[in-house]
């Protein structure tokens, strides 16, 4: 079982604000508690934009629970239909995700059982109020207490996947893989793909209010992006690899050698420029290895078309969009190359990794 900084950040919140509705003398103080549950975000920006959400989302609930009590009663047929009421109201004004804790806010409110319109209006106002204790409580705590820095598990999600793709790849173009394990393999990438685009827009939300941090962090922001993309190509041409397994194993030798050394200098090209982000690899080291290990685009698809015309058979048809794959995937590393190091050239005294 594996506890991270959002579940104990949650149980903080929950503890947070069910001691405060207990000084305070608020009673029932589960609800401020259920409240700061149901409001612990993954990012402080959606923190901050959920506190305002739920804000506004529960005080027009808890209008709408007070107004119907005073003028309808509290039975249960009342409380259903307002409930409903409060849901179409929320669906209208692109309120949904506060939904669930708004209909609580409501049952909470017209269940209250006062007797007396002024004892319900402020007996209202005080549930009200400890919904908003739970929801600030989970807002604070985000804040305050490790607040998320997505930018390193981004990097680190983003490497650990691309080393795995290097090595199956590499496995496959040399005919040495295991069929049954890369299946469980593809589906563990799928995984992990989602996960890297989540941390991704986490990452993206976060806010700086530093000009000059600002701008780093915009550059960082396009630099990640570029990486996932390269990692997405990286992942189709292993799809492609496996799909077409036979055809590949088909190819004259002679071809199929020349593709597998172009894509494996064409990997450590990739690696080198991960690599040299962190701040692993020297700039001048890497471009003089980046030249003895990396061969342009156009060679392979001129290989291609070379040894195509020579042998004119459809079956080789079935390897053009691996052939077209690479050579996009080509396109984005260099790409990523000349993002990384423009952002060294302005950002000498940054730390692109903390």
């Amino acid at each position: 079982m594996h506890l991270g900084a959002r579940s104990l950040k949650t149980g903080v919140a929950v503890t947070i604000a069910l001691m405060t509705s207990i000084a305070l003398g608020m009673t029932p103080p589960i609800m401020a508690g259920v409240a700061a549950a149901m409001t612990t975000r993954p990012s402080v920006q959606r923190s901050l934009r959920a506190m305002v959400q739920n804000i506004i989302g529960n005080f027009i609930g808890a209008l709408i629970a007070v107004g119907v009590v005073i003028i309808f009663g509290d039975t249960p047929i009342v409380v259903g239909l307002a409930v409903v009421f409060v849901i179409a109201l929320h669906l209208k004004f692109g309120l949904h995700r506060t939904l669930t804790l708004t209909m609580v806010t409501v049952i909470f409110i017209m269940s209250s059982g006062m007797q007396g319109n002024v004892q319900f209006l402020l007996e209202g106002v005080r549930r009200f109020s400890m919904i908003c204790i739970g929801v600030v409580s989970a807002t604070l705590v985000n804040l305050l207490i490790f607040p998320p820095h997505y930018e390193k598990t981004l990097y680190e999600q983003i490497l650990a996947q691309t080393t795995q793709l290097f090595k199956w790849i590499r496995l496959l173009s040399g005919g040495a893989s295991d069929n049954t394990k890369i299946k469980s393999e593809m589906d563990a990438f799928d995984r992990n793909k989602l996960k890297i685009e989540n941390y991704y827009h986490w990452y993206k939300e976060e806010r700086i209010f530093s000009r000059k941090s600002r701008l780093a962090k915009l550059r960082r922001t396009v630099i990640f992006r570029e990486m996932i993309t390269a990692t997405r190509l990286l992942h189709q041409a292993l799809n492609e690899l496996d799909r077409n397994e036979n055809t590949y194993r088909l190819l004259p030798d002679a071809f199929r050698e020349t593709l597998r050394l172009q894509l494996s200098g064409l990997m450590t090209f990739h690696e080198r420029v991960l690599l040299k982000f962190d701040g692993k690899i020297r700039r001048k080291r890497h471009e003089e290895q980046a030249k003895k290990d990396y061969k342009h685009r156009s060679e392979i698809a001129d290989t291609f078309f070379s040894f195509f015309a020579e042998n004119n058979t459809d079956d080789w048809l079935d390897v053009l969009p691996l052939i077209s794959t690479i050579i996009d995937y080509s396109q984005h590393v260099e790409h990523l190359d000349l993002l990384v190091e423009s952002y060294q050239s302005f950002h000498k005294k940054v730390n692109p990794i903390s």
